[in-house]
């Protein structure tokens, strides 16, 4: 942690009266469950805030503790003459924010802060601390150290939460042997490895499981042998009625798993001409963000996102050329 950030951060805080925190687009729970933490310890400076998302929230964040805080909003069209600080959590580029264009001018003395832990992780902030390590909770969990911040049960519980689940349950290659002491350390405070495990892994609506047997159905092998793909039409989601959300999960579960293949790619077509990918690597001799970034999206090694303003079939097509090119290298 860079403790010179860290000040900076804390205190354009101390000078803001009103402060504006947003989940990323297709919000997970890590980028929840931090947007969440530091409500509280903001709340506790004083500080009033507003919490907005551009997506609807997901089923799989919507146990999460004070999630009714969050209200579905844009980003790119709120008035930010009302804020003196905007904090975005957990987002690599600022297209992840909005997908409205981002906005040209901002009001005098409107600050953006900008934390994160991605390795495609674009500087967008007046103040950027981006640590490429388990997840922006730990990112936070760091940070309140910083600022000498007493870690509460509530706040514990959600930081635990954020990275468990992005750690997969802590088998992804970011968990080092801090994230495990850090993760003992909240659930010494107030985390619950048993609601995570429980509303992580336990708890999914019959139409989720359904729409992951049809992912399975579409699945197909590359004839490199070294990688899957499988899609879901504009036909198929409206067949299913699922939450486009979902295809982070079938990502997870299904993309990394094919003895044999370095990764897999789930491509869902969540509206006209709107394709959003979703890639999950086995390999570790492989950077699936490689990929991603192709198409303006990012991610990490292991994990990856994009979206495409195309029909299915052009960008099934783009998609895998790509992946076909950057395999082979």
């Amino acid at each position: 942690m860079d403790t010179l950030i860290a000040k900076s951060i804390l205190s354009e805080i101390k000078k803001a009266k009103k402060i504006l925190l947003a989940l990323h687009v297709s919000p997970d729970p890590d980028g929840a469950s931090s947007v969440l933490a530091l409500d509280l310890v903001l709340k506790k400076m004083g500080k009033k805030t507003k919490l907005i998302s551009y997506s609807q929230i997901p089923f799989e964040i919507s146990g999460l503790p004070g999630i009714e805080k969050i209200k579905m909003a844009d980003f790119a069209k709120e008035n930010l003459a009302d804020f003196d600080l905007f904090i975005s959590l957990d987002s690599a580029q600022s297209r992840m924010v909005t997908r409205s264009p981002w906005p040209e001018k901002f009001p005098p003395k409107f600050k953006i802060i900008n934390i994160d832990h991605h390795v495609s992780g674009q500087k967008f902030g007046d103040i950027n601390l981006v640590e490429v390590i388990s997840s922006t909770a730990e990112v936070l969990y760091d940070l309140f150290q910083a600022w000498r911040v007493k870690i509460d049960k509530e706040v514990a519980y959600l930081l635990f939460w954020g990275i468990f689940a992005d750690t997969g349950c802590f088998q992804y290659p970011s968990t080092s042997p801090k994230t495990l002491r850090i993760a003992a350390d909240l659930l010494e405070k107030g985390g619950s490895l048993n609601d995570c495990v429980l509303l992580d892994f336990r708890s999914y609506n019959f139409k989720t499981l359904k729409y992951w047997g049809r992912i399975l159905a579409n699945m197909q092998m590359d004839e490199s042998g070294l990688f899957i793909w499988s899609k879901i039409t504009r036909a198929e989601n409206e067949e299913l009625g699922v939450n486009p959300t979902e295809i982070m999960s079938a990502a997870t579960l299904f993309a990394p798993i094919v003895f044999g293949t370095k990764f897999g790619i789930i491509l869902h077509e969540e509206g006209e001409n709107l394709i959003r990918g979703s890639l999950r690597s086995r390999a570790e001799d492989f950077d699936v963000s490689k990929i991603a970034t192709e198409f303006g999206g990012g991610g990490h090694q292991r994990a990856a996102g994009f979206s495409l303003a195309l029909p299915m079939a052009e960008a099934e097509k783009k998609v895998l050329e790509v992946a076909r090119k950057l395999v082979v290298k």
